[in-house]
């Protein structure tokens, strides 16, 4: 017969091994008293990323940030480096696009974060150009604990630890990308935004002083998308850093689905704004690869457009990872059909039933559920239903 004292001591060795694991799945500094060193002038931005199991036991979840000083120059500097002399003024459009390309970035700052109640101090401090990041794990229990406490359980919030003076709120997000399921990697310029990247002109003023244009039907064919089980979305694109607060607005404004960014790092004076869009394929080809590395259960469904070099992209990356990408969708912009030399050039050797080629009008309430009714997804179980 058990004593008394077998259940509490039981219960003090479960607890002193669960904070064990804590301690070795996480190398970050936490200290209660310890606050980010981000001045009343500086700005915190966090950019949407993915956490993910690595094991049973432990999540990895990734932290993306930048901190600057905002220094808008002026609507005349900003018309003549985007060449938009000739576009209609409009000051607030103009600075609320352009102002990230001219902001001061902090560099060498050790940012803390404040995640479901503890603080971590990141171990990467800022880069020159302010970005920063880092990687936390986590037991599984406790991320858990945190996705059952929002009302949404894809995402799990975080903010950075600011001084007991500074009363503003820098909130971040982690999308939770569970092991199996479906990935939705979309590219943004053409694809679910009329850029029309192949004009200059167009491209820059469409970026800078027009307000975005969603292309047509496509919130509805991601719509659609979000029906099957346990999908995420992860916007992959060519487009700087210094537009993803006007993207979230315009993802959030024409309904498409939440999920993490993964943009390019850009300075002006490294190169200019219209040939940044046109050197996207290592930048594609390294973030899809990432995303497909960390979740080799899911299956991935890349939707991209013919504008530039997505369809090259998707069958390399197609051929790379034959059973987990099971659909490729390619907005038509430059009319050249899927009989094309193109297509059959590049998806030679992938089955038809893979790749799709669509002009706006193909998008129809049949289209969308003849493509979407399955996915290759029978006999498929959320690992989170009963």
């Amino acid at each position: 017969m058990k004593s008394a004292w077998h259940t509490p001591l039981l219960a003090f060795l479960m607890g002193l091994i669960v904070l064990s694991l804590s301690a070795c799945l996480s190398t970050h500094s936490s200290s209660s008293a310890y606050t980010s060193p981000i001045k009343s002038d500086e700005v915190v931005m966090f950019l949407p990323t993915v956490g993910y199991p690595e094991s049973e036991e432990t999540w990895t979840l990734h932290i993306h940030g930048w901190i600057y000083e905002p220094q808008w120059e002026g609507t005349a500097l900003a018309r003549r480096l985007f060449e938009l002399e000739d576009e209609p003024d409009d000051e607030s459009l103009l600075r609320k696009r352009a102002g990230a390309f001219f902001v001061d970035n902090e560099r060498g700052k050790p940012i803390a974060i404040l995640l479901g109640g503890k603080r971590f101090i990141l171990n990467n401090k800022s880069a020159p150009n302010g970005h920063f990041s880092d990687v936390l794990r986590l037991p599984a229990a406790e991320v858990e604990a945190l996705r059952q406490q929002e009302s949404t359980d894809k995402f799990i919030p975080f903010q950075a630890v600011t001084r007991a003076d500074d009363s503003r709120r820098f909130a971040g997000k982690i999308q939770l990308v569970d092991k199996q399921g479906i990935s939705v990697i979309s590219d943004i310029d053409d694809t679910i935004k009329i850029s029309e990247v192949r004009d200059k002109q167009a491209l820059l003023a469409n970026t800078f002083t027009r307000p975005f244009q969603p292309v047509p039907n496509m919130a509805n064919f991601y719509k659609a998308l979000t029906q099957q089980s346990n999908v995420t979305f992860h916007y992959v694109s060519a487009s700087p850093w210094q537009l993803y607060q006007p993207l979230t607005e315009f993802l959030t404004e024409n309904r498409f689905p939440a999920g993490s960014f993964h943009l390019r790092l850009f300075r002006l004076k490294d190169s200019s704004f219209f040939d940044f869009f046109k050197s996207s394929r290592d930048h594609k080809m390294q973030a899809i690869q990432s995303l497909i590395d960390c979740c080799v259960e899911r299956r991935f469904i890349l939707v991209g457009d013919s504008g530039e070099r997505d369809p090259e992209i998707y069958a390399d990356i197609a051929r790379q990872y034959p059973q987990q990408v099971i659909r490729i969708f390619i907005r038509d912009v430059t009319g050249e059909g899927e009989a094309a030399t193109r297509y059959q050039t590049t998806f030679k050797d992938l089955p038809k039933s893979l790749w799709t080629v669509f002009s706006d009008g193909e998008l129809g309430s049949e289209h969308l559920e003849s493509e979407t009714g399955d996915l290759g997804m029978k006999g498929y179980k959320d690992p989170r239903r009963k």
